[in-house]
């Protein structure tokens, strides 16, 4: 995909139009703090419509394979990625509404004659990730400390000077 696809949101949704591409995770420049390697790669799907209420929406779902960093031995680890987003567009930021107000699954956007679209998906990506990606136990090279491992209560060695005391 080109990085400087643009659309008018507001365009896009009203004709329903849809726009599929693959990109590059190194493609995403913040994205690239967090990245354990190279390899991977992002599919995106973004579709524009009329929702049931008569508001223009822009549906976006973000598939892929991509390699973070594991925060507990910092090597790369495996991440599949796959999230969706339902935008609605709006006018202008007034009419977005209360966040007691809004669903779980709805997010709002402000109509943009030149939204990028590589931005729609970064942002997505980005929101998708864990805080602190870690291997599972078994995989990470870090060792881990057990709390099988029992230590001797220091209050052990109390008891012991109170017995010879008596």
């Amino acid at each position: 995909m080109n990085k400087q696809t643009c659309i008018d949101t507001r365009e896009f949704a009203d004709k329903s139009l849809e726009i599929h591409g693959t990109i590059a995770p190194l493609d995403l420049e913040r994205l690239s703090d967090v990245l354990g390697s190279r390899d991977g790669e992002i599919e995106f799907a973004l579709r524009g419509s009329i929702n049931a209420l008569g508001k223009p929406q822009l549906d976006l779902q973000v598939k892929g394979e991509l390699q973070l960093v594991c925060q507990r031995c910092l090597q790369p680890m495996p991440y599949a990625l796959d999230a969706t987003a339902r935008l609605v567009v709006v006018p202008s930021e007034d009419l977005i509404p209360e966040e007691n107000d809004e669903s779980d699954d709805v997010d709002y956007l402000v109509a943009d004659t030149h939204q990028s679209v590589m931005a729609l998906v970064e942002e997505e990506v980005l929101l998708s990730l864990p805080l602190a990606p870690v291997h599972e136990s078994d995989d990470c090279s870090a060792p881990i400390k057990r709390e099988q491992e029992q230590k001797e209560s220091p209050f052990k060695i109390l008891q012991g000077l109170k017995s010879n005391k008596d």
